[in-house]
């Protein structure tokens, strides 16, 4: 099986927050080519802001999941933040290569500011996050049910689309209650949810593992 070297750009300039959001401080930007594309990372010294899939790998094989991501970057920016967007590049380099460790592994710190909305959608990303685990599904309907809303399945499908952390917040997990993967990211990359669904069943699940 061959492995190829996953590279990560320098891209960490400080820029300033988008309108959309409530976080005062600056955020850093960097990105991470891994299999299933350009992953597009962002935080600032609180935590994480952003997890986009920016570009869409032209093939997503399962030899691609050895991967490793190394990482380059120029310039300095401020510690807390480094050390955020470093926690969750070693996520993903743990995620993509099929480690069974990325179970155990604590999820990249997120920015309260920009999740701890207390509306729906916040909700909607916690629950998924904590409560939808590797291995596993859950319907848009089913979601809607665990957030007390059983018939909000719209709104859940509105969180999925909007939400900013990929792979973290579990999105690629909802699937139809046909039992059918469903659209990911408006329906331009289902063939990407669909290698993710499969990669983690590669995983050794547990249930005691958060």
């Amino acid at each position: 099986m061959m492995k190829r070297q996953a590279i990560l750009r320098s891209s960490t300039s400080t820029v300033p927050k988008q309108a959309r959001r409530c976080c005062a401080n600056k955020e850093a930007q960097t990105q991470v080519i891994c299999p299933t594309g350009t992953l597009k990372l962002s935080a600032c010294t609180n935590g994480m802001h952003s997890l986009k899939l920016e570009t869409v790998a032209v093939m997503i094989t399962s030899s691609k999941k050895c991967q490793e991501i190394t990482e380059k970057r120029n310039g300095d920016i401020n510690a807390d933040t480094s050390r955020h967007l470093k926690d969750c590049i070693k996520w993903l380099t743990s995620f993509f290569k099929g480690e069974s460790a990325t179970l155990s592994l604590h999820r990249p710190a997120l920015c309260p500011e920009i999740f701890n909305h207390g509306n729906f959608r916040s909700k909607v990303w916690c629950i998924l996050e904590e409560q939808v685990k590797f291995g596993r599904t859950v319907s848009y309907g089913e979601l809607a049910e665990m957030c007390g809303s059983p018939r909000a399945s719209q709104a859940v499908g509105s969180a999925m689309r909007n939400n900013p952390l990929s792979l973290i917040v579990p999105c690629h997990r909802v699937i139809l209650s046909s039992g059918k993967s469903g659209n990911y990211s408006g329906g331009t990359m289902n063939d990407t949810k669909i290698w993710l669904l499969d990669h983690e069943k590669t995983f050794k699940i547990s249930d005691t593992i958060h």
